[in-house]
């Protein structure tokens, strides 16, 4: 078959899918209903508030039915947004689930999104607390949201998987975390050892029975703030004089912190990564010597102060 030949078969057959029986069906309805059947089928809070933010966004602008949505309209519109690499290919990922939706459904005869310009994410910069901020942050944090924070700094938990975690996941004798399918991103059972500070921070709620956090989503991010907030010295006239600022609240600079420190501190990409539930790759690709081994024991060295730092706990290895 000649170049020329190919070309027409493409065309023909390009035409021919498009005129393939569809339902008209409003962009904003077939969101609607994406949306419905995500929830029905347990999607996270988290995950469903993003496909609402972005999908009606993009309906907003595609007061049309999903079958006559073309690839050169929504490559125009994603130009127009003047976007960064990684919220451009955010937004292509839900469109092109939005349209996979509505060709399964028969809204659309084929996915607009699949030759749209996919832009190239380069490896940016990883936000991550030092052992002074984290220990500022663990002494302002309220008691019901303590729990939280030690589970991004110490065990490196994703913030949906600890709003999804009960206390009957952490086995505070025996020290692991268990992070069962239905509550992990990747849809993937793991163990996440509890080290010797994590172990201090989460003793007294031993015995705790429910979710570890019970706030939702917009509490978890508010109490993130406020926590951050409340780090500003007030309480000191002299620290108060030399103007000690609040810690800036890092958007995942929990989990990178955990990511990073433990890689540091183990040396094992492969170990951190079963932790973590992503690859030895990521790893390294995003957390190699950031920081320095000397730098992991003051970072797995922070523990309260008073009664729970002296508790008779299970021994663990920590490295």
């Amino acid at each position: 078959m000649t170049n020329e030949q190919a070309a027409d078969y493409a065309a023909a057959k390009f035409c021919a899918t498009r005129r393939k029986r569809t339902v008209g069906k409003a962009v904003s309805a077939v969101v609607a209903e994406l949306l419905a059947v995500k929830e029905a089928r347990g999607a996270s809070a988290r995950y469903l508030q993003d496909l609402r933010h972005r999908l009606n966004r993009f309906a907003d602008n595609f007061q049309k039915d999903a079958c006559n949505v073309t690839t050169a309209e929504i490559q125009e519109w994603l130009d127009s947004q003047k976007l960064k690499p990684q919220s451009d290919q955010n937004f292509r990922r839900v469109i092109h689930l939005l349209f996979e939706f509505a060709v399964g459904r028969g809204y659309a005869s084929d996915n607009p999104v699949a030759v749209v310009e996919s832009v190239e994410v380069r490896a940016g910069h990883v936000d991550i607390f030092t052992p002074g901020e984290i220990s500022r942050l663990l002494a302002a944090a309220s008691p019901d949201f303590l729990p939280c924070l030690t589970l991004g700094a110490l065990a490196g938990l994703r913030p949906a998987e600890i709003e999804r975690l009960e206390w009957r996941d952490i086995d505070f004798a025996g020290r692991p975390i268990v992070i069962g399918a239905s509550k992990a991103k990747t849809a993937s059972r793991r163990v996440v050892p509890i080290t010797d500070n994590l172990a201090a921070w989460l003793a007294a709620y031993a015995g705790s029975q429910g979710n570890v956090w019970p706030g939702g989503d917009d509490k978890f991010y508010a109490a993130q703030q406020e926590t951050a907030a409340a780090t500003e010295v007030k309480a000191d006239p002299e620290k108060r004089i030399k103007g000690e600022k609040p810690v800036k609240w890092k958007a995942n600079a929990l989990r990178h912190s955990y990511a990073s420190y433990r890689f540091a501190q183990t040396g094992d990409a492969g170990r951190v990564a079963g932790e973590l539930g992503n690859s030895a790759a990521v790893i390294h690709r995003h957390y190699r010597e950031l920081v320095k081994p000397a730098d992991a024991e003051p970072w797995f060295g922070v523990k309260p102060e008073g009664p729970a730092n002296v508790l008779a706990l299970p021994a663990t290895a920590t490295a």
